[in-house]
C-alpha cells in the first residue's frame, strides 16, 4: 500500500537556513517510508517551520491512525494539535482551514483573522475567501486570499440594497428593513456559488466565516464542519434581551434571519464577553463564548504624534462600514472643541474630513488608524457604539459616550451602560450640549474609570483567539 500524509514540524534550529530543502527515508514498523521536506525560518520567532511530504511504500508500515491531542507545545518542539501514528511512531498534521470573510470593513473581518492567525501559530494551513475590500485589509499578512467576483462585493451589495430600500419606503427605516433582508438573500445565494468552488477544489478541513456569512455557507452546504464567529453579543436562539430593544428597526429582519441559521454551523464562537453579554448563561449547545476577538488590528505603525507631549487624548470614532453617521462626529467636535484635549477623529474609508463642517484646531482627523494605540492612553472614547471599537475601549480600561446609530449598536450600548463604564446619548438627542453634558460626566467620574480598567484587567488575563482555536481544532 502507499498513503501521502502531510505534516508540519517547528523547532528552534535557527542553524537552518531560510529556504532549504531536504529528502529523507524512515523506517516505521517493518518498511520504509520516503520524505521530502521543504524548511524556512520565521524570522519574528526564529524557528525552524518543516512540510512535509510522506509516502508510505511498504504494506506491512501499518494503518494510519489520526489522533486529536491538546493544547500546543510552548517552547521547543512541536507546534501543532494532530498526531498522525504509525506502530507507535508519531508525526503532527496540519489541517486545511477555509475563511470565508465577506467584507473588509465593520466588525466582522477583525474576529475572523484574529481566529485565523492563531490556528496559523498552531501549524494549519490557512486559505482567505473574500471581497477586494478584505484583500485590501489583509495585503500586509501574506496569506493565501482568493477574491470574489466583484460584483459581489458587501459594501456596495448592502449599500445599495440600503439606498434602494430608504428611496421605496420614504426613508421608513422598519419599512425598509424587509427589502433590505430580501435583496442579502439574493446576494447570499450569489455568493453561495464561489464558496462551493472553493470547498470543492481546496477540500478544506473546516470552514469558518462570519455572520454575515452564515446564510451564504449555509447555502453552499459544505461537507467539512462549518464554524460561524459572531462579532457582537448573543443574538439567539433566545437571547438576554428582545432583539427589538438591541437591534435598529432597518436591520432587524437580517438579523432575525442570520440568527435562525445558527442552529445549522457545527460551532458558534460569540466574540464578546460574557460578563458585559449581562452574564447571560443559558447559551445553546454548540455556542461559545470566547471573549473580544475584535481588538485585533491589522499591523501598522504608531503614529508618532502620539507621542509628543500635550493634552489627554479623546478618540471619536464612527462606523468603518458605511452608515450615515457623519452627524455623531460633527456634535461630538462642536463639543470637545473648546476642551482641554487633543482629539482624534476617525471616519473610516467611505468618508472625508470634506464632509466636516469645522475642524477645530484641537482635531486630527484620519480615515483609518489604529484605534488600540490610542485606547491604551486615552481618557474617553465617542463612537457610534459598533461592538469592536467598545471592546477595545473595554480592552484598555477607556471609559465611552456612546451615541448608538443602528444596527447592533442600541444593543452594545446598553450593555456598556449595565457594565457602568459609558454614558449613552440616544441618537435622536445626540446635539453637541448633549454630548458635551455626557462627556463631563464621565470625566468627571473616577468611578467609571475603575470600573473600565478593572475590566480591563480581567480581560487581559484571557486570551480569546487562543480559545477559539483551540474549540475549532476539537472539530477537525
Amino acid at each position: 500500500m502507499s498513503a501521502a500524509i502531510r505534516f508540519q514540524f517547528v523547532t528552534s534550529l535557527g542553524c537552518v537556513a531560510a529556504g532549504a530543502a531536504c529528502t529523507a527515508t524512515a523506517v516505521m514498523g517493518a518498511g520504509p517510508a520516503s520524505a521530502t521536506a521543504e524548511a524556512s525560518i520565521a524570522p519574528e520567532t526564529n524557528r525552524l517551520c518543516v512540510i512535509f511530504s510522506l509516502s508510505l511504500l511498504s504494506p506491512r508500515a501499518g494503518p494510519v491512525v489520526r489522533s486529536q491531542v491538546g493544547s500546543p507545545a510552548s517552547g521547543n518542539g512541536v507546534h501543532s494539535t494532530f498526531v498522525v501514528s504509525f506502530r507507535g511512531l508519531s508525526f503532527v498534521v496540519m489541517a486545511r482551514v477555509l475563511f470565508v470573510a465577506t467584507a473588509g470593513a465593520g466588525g466582522d473581518l477583525q474576529p475572523l483573522m484574529a481566529v485565523a492567525l492563531a490556528l496559523g501559530d498552531r501549524g494549519h494551513e490557512l486559505n482567505v475567501l473574500g471581497d477586494r475590500s478584505v484583500e485590501r485589509s489583509l495585503a500586509g499578512l501574506k496569506l493565501n486570499t482568493e477574491v470574489f467576483p466583484p460584483e459581489l462585493d458587501l459594501g456596495p451589495v448592502l449599500g445599495g440594497a440600503i439606498r434602494d430600500a430608504m428611496a421605496a419606503t420614504d426613508g421608513d427605516l422598519g419599512a425598509a428593513g424587509p427589502i433590505v433582508r430580501e435583496r442579502m438573500k439574493a446576494w447570499a445565494i450569489d455568493i453561495a456559488v464561489p464558496i462551493v468552488h472553493a470547498v470543492v477544489t481546496q477540500r478544506p478541513d473546516a470552514l469558518v466565516t462570519s455572520l454575515f456569512g452564515v446564510e451564504a455557507v449555509y447555502d453552499a452546504d459544505p461537507a467539512c464542519p462549518w464554524v460561524v464567529v459572531n462579532s457582537t453579543f448573543y443574538v439567539g436562539p433566545d437571547p438576554p434581551r428582545p432583539l427589538e430593544a438591541d437591534f435598529g428597526p432597518r436591520a432587524l429582519p437580517l438579523i432575525r434571519g442570520y440568527a435562525s441559521l445558527l442552529g445549522s454551523p457545527d460551532l458558534v464562537l460569540h466574540a464578546t464577553d460574557p460578563i458585559f453579554d449581562l452574564s447571560f448563561d443559558k447559551l445553546p449547545e454548540k455556542h461559545h463564548y470566547v471573549g473580544p476577538l475584535g481588538i485585533w488590528e491589522p499591523p501598522s505603525e504608531r503614529p508618532s504624534y502620539l507621542d509628543e507631549p500635550g493634552d489627554p487624548w479623546v478618540l471619536v470614532s464612527i462606523s468603518s462600514q458605511m452608515q450615515d453617521d457623519v452627524p455623531i462626529a460633527e456634535a461630538a467636535l462642536n463639543a470637545l472643541g473648546d476642551r482641554p484635549a487633543r482629539v482624534l477623529l476617525t471616519l473610516g474609508p467611505d468618508h472625508t474630513s470634506a464632509e466636516l463642517a469645522v475642524v477645530p484646531q484641537n482635531t486630527r482627523v484620519e480615515q483609518l488608524i489604529s484605534h488600540s494605540a490610542f485606547l491604551e492612553q486615552a481618557t474617553l472614547l465617542v463612537s457610534h457604539a459598533g461592538h469592536g471599537s467598545v471592546m477595545k475601549a473595554l480592552w484598555y480600561g477607556c471609559p465611552m459616550v456612546l451615541v448608538p446609530w443602528g444596527r447592533d449598536q442600541p444593543g452594545v450600548a446598553a450593555r456598556a451602560a449595565a457594565l457602568g463604564v459609558a454614558e449613552v446619548v440616544p441618537r435622536d438627542e445626540a446635539s453637541p450640549a448633549a454630548i458635551g453634558e455626557a462627556v463631563t460626566r464621565v470625566l468627571d467620574d473616577g468611578g467609571m474609570r475603575e470600573k473600565a480598567e478593572h475590566h480591563a484587567a480581567r480581560l487581559q488575563l484571557t486570551d480569546p483567539p487562543d480559545v477559539a482555536a483551540g474549540l475549532i481544532e476539537g472539530l477537525l
